[in-house]
């Protein structure tokens, strides 16, 4: 198999479609002197392409391109030109689906202000989002909202999608959406004439459902709050139980198996991490598949939408069931061994796939790789602005906790650097739990090593990508080893003579803006400087608004997660920043979205209030807009533009 050499002509050139996507992205930057780094708006800019897909039959891709805040959908024939071009606004896309080659669904949404009456049952949160379906209908170029012309009988028009299945010749889609005097249920959605029909089963959200091939329900599963029980049941009204099986947490997830008549079930918790293939049938025995790997996602055949493989987390790349897939598979792999492949679309069968590179040299870049003739195309780069020598290289530094426990993060390096007694900015990920950094380009990080800091990307204990026990391990260790985890990385580089540690800034969004915050107030004495986005300030609150009780699994999470019993348990304020604003060590910057839908605006006012109070030094930053995810070009370049003039205020590169 060959790829297309980097440098060369496939590096430089775009075929047709991309020409106008280009067009459309705005093209190159300007010249800069010799030697400059790129300016910070380079890193901080949207990627040029999202949602890359495949049609079933391989024979057509749809992609989203950016513009600033602007979407548009392209659309065209794999080896030929565009076929259609639609405005996609400024919604947030979730995900693209094909239904067969004549219909491509889109997902969107946008936040909206929730009302008083959703406010007092959410506590802090102020925003909800709301989503719709956009259909896409090549035949006749047309593109509309699913149910456009039946809003009003449904709550804010909610709807997502579960899979669009083609029956009697015509093509239709199941979604998930509540409507006023029936409840959440799963709606049956003509593509052509946007009829509905009620798919009876979920019975309100009270069941989840699995559909076949055909859109017949297989299998209804529910969990069971008083009894700690999850089930899974078969027949028309769910009448045959298949297995049963008591889980404190709920972490279950339910898909299709390998075979009509079986599914896949996952657990995750203290005490399992398993998928069980289940055949549809009373006291049937299960199958126990991927053992001893970890999964990070499943992979399902477009057509038949049977489980095929699965994605594996770090880097072991992916698994198939088929040994001629797995050699198609593996022949992709080869021509991209020097750098990260991650599978993002694939048709059936496997005769085609577009996967997406970086690490390296490679800031990212998406190849459609035909597996019939053995060719890579090289589409585009997720940042086209981004030159190979402006790379920063990155690789897997490995240390050891202050208890002995093995640990791993990413080390990202300034471009040219000789790695010896850098300033370093210590950048934990999110999650925290089953979430992990790997090798690779991260817009962040490059943005600070352009800059000339070293940065290090933790993988602390509860990071996925090292087995069932590690993940278990940072369970009850919010605030206590996780973060410790970090500081001992700080130490292990530098006694390998890579940074100078008195020279250290920590910056972080999600649970990295909470490990940030507790790094110079609970931990103190590491870091120059913290910025947090996003970040926790009070645990408890936390806990609250997402439902503290023992007797629903969401409160047991949370109580595992933390390790306590319950949310007003005295231990968390020693483990939340708020509590200790006026023992911070150094200089803070927060920032925080005021759309935040996942972790409340709320946690970053107070801090900043707490952080004035006591006379602490600190900077916040609102933006306007902007949600938990960076999802705005505007406010993700204000973020890393604030970030990096903070951290070299008070920790100067040179």
């Amino acid at each position: 198999m060959s790829a297309v050499l980097r440098g060369g002509k496939g590096w430089a050139a775009m075929r047709a479609f991309l020409i106008l996507a280009a067009v459309v992205i705005g093209g190159v930057l300007g010249a800069r002197p010799a030697g400059a780094a790129p300016p910070l708006d380079t890193y901080g800019r949207l990627p040029a392409l999202e949602m890359v897909r495949l049609s079933p039959s391989g024979e057509y891709i749809a992609f989203i391109a950016v513009d600033g805040e602007n979407r548009k959908l392209f659309v065209r024939k794999v080896g030929g030109d565009a076929i259609l071009v639609s405005p996609a606004g400024t919604a947030k896309i979730r995900d693209l689906e094909w239904a067969g080659d004549d219909y491509v669904l889109v997902s969107a949404y946008k936040s909206v202000e929730l009302g008083e009456d959703v406010l007092n049952k959410f506590n802090q949160y102020t925003k909800g989002n709301l989503a719709a379906i956009l259909v896409v209908d090549l035949k006749k170029h047309a593109v509309s909202r699913m149910l456009e012309h039946k809003l009003s009988a449904f709550y804010l028009g909610q709807a997502l999608s579960i899979g669009a299945r083609e029956i009697s010749g015509r093509w239709v889609d199941f979604v998930y959406a509540y409507m006023m005097n029936h409840g959440l249920d799963i709606y049956k959605v003509d593509l052509d004439t946007d009829n509905y029909s009620v798919v009876s089963g979920s019975e309100g959200g009270k069941y989840g459902i699995r559909l076949d091939s055909q859109g017949t329900i297989a299998v209804r599963y529910r969990y069971d709050e008083p009894t700690r029980t999850w089930s899974l049941l078969a027949g028309a009204q769910g009448q045959q139980v298949i297995t049963q099986r008591r889980s404190d947490l709920n972490l279950i997830h339910v898909h299709a198996g390998r075979t009509e008549n079986t599914m896949l079930v996952d657990e995750e918790g203290p005490a399992a991490y398993t998928a069980d293939e289940y055949p549809l049938s009373p006291g049937a025995h299960a199958t126990r598949l991927f053992d001893g790997l970890e999964v990070d996602d499943y992979l399902f055949d477009p057509v038949s939408h049977l489980l095929i493989g699965a994605a594996l987390t770090g880097d072991a790349g992916a698994v198939f069931f088929d040994p001629a897939l797995q050699r198609r598979y593996d022949a992709a792999r080869k021509a991209f061994q020097a750098y990260q492949m991650t599978i993002v679309s694939m048709s059936s069968g496997l005769s085609k796939m577009v996967v997406k590179t970086d690490g390296g040299d490679d800031p990212g870049t998406f190849w459609l790789v035909d597996l019939t003739t053995g060719k890579a195309e090289d589409l585009m780069q997720a940042y086209p602005d981004v030159a190979q020598k402006d790379v920063g290289p990155t690789s897997l530094f490995k240390y050891a906790a202050g208890d002995g426990l093995p640990l791993d993060g990413v080390l990202t390096l300034p471009p040219g650097s000789t790695g010896k007694d850098l300033p370093l900015v210590v950048m934990p990920h999110g999650g925290p739990i089953g979430v992990r950094d790997k090798v690779g380009f991260d817009f962040w990080a490059q943005a600070f090593s352009s800059r000339g800091y070293a940065v290090f990307q933790p993988n602390y204990r509860g990071s996925s990508g090292h087995g069932p026990a590690f993940l278990r391990a940072g369970y009850g260790q919010w605030g206590h080893k996780m973060l410790t985890d970090i500081g001992d990385g700080v130490g292990a580089l530098a006694k390998a003579g890579i940074i100078d540690p008195k020279r250290a800034c920590i910056v972080g969004d999600s649970y990295g803006g909470y490990a940030a915050l507790a790094g110079v107030t609970i931990q103190r004495g590491i870091y120059r400087c913290a910025v947090s986005v996003s970040g926790i300030s009070e645990v408890s609150a936390i806990i609250a608004s997402r439902g503290d009780s023992s007797d629903y699994s969401s409160g047991r999470y949370s109580h595992t997660l933390f390790g306590v019993s319950f949310g007003g348990d005295p231990s968390l304020e020693g483990i939340s920043p708020l509590s200790r604003a006026g023992e911070a060590s150094a200089p803070i910057l927060l920032i925080h979205g005021k759309n935040d839908t996942t972790v409340p605006f709320v946690q970053s006012l107070a801090m900043d209030s707490a952080l004035t109070r006591t006379g602490k030094s600190v900077e916040f930053l609102p933006l306007d807009g902007e949600d938990h995810y960076m999802s705005l070009q505007k406010t993700r370049i204000q973020i890393i533009e604030a970030s990096v003039a903070f951290v070299q205020k008070y920790n100067p590169a040179s």
